[in-house]
């Protein structure tokens, strides 16, 4: 009888041990992924906001191409 008792015990342990990994491994997962989306979302404004630094970028050299082609007619009236 102490033997069959150690024998269930033994399976209940080693059931619980592996439904506690298996879940700690799928909550870490999912942690993951959300770091991942998280660093994907992350990564689409980095690029919105370095396309529109440049854009503003060219407009400002543009202006001041202008502003020195206008400096450049005043100068020679």
């Amino acid at each position: 009888m102490e033997i069959a008792l150690i024998v269930a015990g033994g399976l209940v342990l080693m059931t619980f041990f592996a439904a506690g990994f298996d879940f700690l491994t799928k909550r870490r997962n999912k942690l993951d992924q959300e770091t991942k989306d998280k660093v994907g979302e992350l990564e689409k404004r980095i690029k919105n906001l370095e396309a529109s630094v440049e854009e503003r970028n060219n407009r400002i050299e543009h202006i001041e191409n202008d502003v020195a082609f206008y400096k450049n007619l005043i100068e020679k009236k």
